[in-house]
């Protein structure tokens, strides 16, 4: 495998996506931006959102979803003009507890992790805001619940449990919008802090392994399948280029770069 650096001096990268116009955006989550990397010239440029933007989505081909942990909210950047709107920033008229990661299913229902203050005691939560904002608390007692990843064509969700240094599954209903028999997927241990996950299109599932400088590659049963090592100790997150041949780009924070792997 070859590993391309496509950005540096980054202010903790996380949550890479790619755009229909196939250029990378990510968040520099200290620097309180959202930063585009334009694949046909290969620079940047940065949406200043403040707070301390986190996980992040494709909504459609004009707006992002992202996680402001800072705001305690999930927030939308349009990037036509620039702005952004803040779309949640409580459940059952209590604060969001520092959302950190997001995904959606096939039927736009939002999916987001909530660790706020749970590394030291099972206080972490997920959450789900369906099509009319409406959000609603489905699974909690977590120790930092962080990264997500639908598989099984969305039967089941994989949620990284950050301080159990653990992987768990659960069984996802999209029309009832609840998680049932969650229960363990992949123990890492030591100091792993299991972060981001995306899947290729082998159906094989990546986590990026913050603290040990690699990303852990499993099947769909729960078996290690290989690793692979980065140059930097602490990625973040990561996703694959639909677009283009750029292969699996990881965020990393040790170093603050944008990696291209193929």
């Amino acid at each position: 495998m070859k590993t391309t650096i496509l950005a540096t001096e980054l202010k903790f990268p996380e949550g890479p996506v790619v755009t229909s116009n196939g250029n990378i955006f990510f968040v520099e989550l200290t620097g309180g931006t959202i930063t585009e990397y334009i694949r046909s010239s290969k620079t940047t440029r940065r949406y200043d959102v403040g707070g301390a933007p986190n996980g992040m989505m494709v909504q459609d081909k004009d707006t992002l979803l992202f996680c402001d942990s800072k705001q305690h909210a999930i927030r939308a950047l349009d990037l036509k003009t620039g702005k952004t709107e803040t779309l949640a920033d409580n459940v059952n008229g209590k604060r969001l507890s520092a959302p950190n990661d997001i995904i959606k299913d096939s039927d736009n229902n939002v999916l987001f992790t909530c660790p706020g203050g749970s590394q030291t005691k099972p206080v972490g939560y997920l959450c789900v805001m369906n099509e009319t904002k409406e959000v609603s608390v489905i699974a909690e007692g977590m120790y930092f619940p962080n990264g997500l990843l639908l598989i099984n064509d969305e039967k089941n969700i994989i949620i990284n449990e950050t301080w159990q240094q653990r992987l768990l599954i659960g069984d996802w209903n999209k029309k009832t919008l609840k998680i049932e028999n969650l229960r363990p997927f992949y123990h890492i241990g030591g100091a792993a802090e299991p972060d981001g996950l995306t899947m290729s299109q082998d159906g094989l599932i990546y986590a990026a392994v913050f603290n040990t400088g690699k990303v852990w590659v499993f099947d769909t049963n729960g078996n290690l399948i290989k690793q692979i090592e980065l140059p930097g100790n602490r990625p973040t997150n990561l996703c694959f280029d639909t677009f283009g041949d750029l292969g699996l780009l990881v965020t990393e924070a040790e170093k603050g770069l944008l990696l291209s792997i193929r």
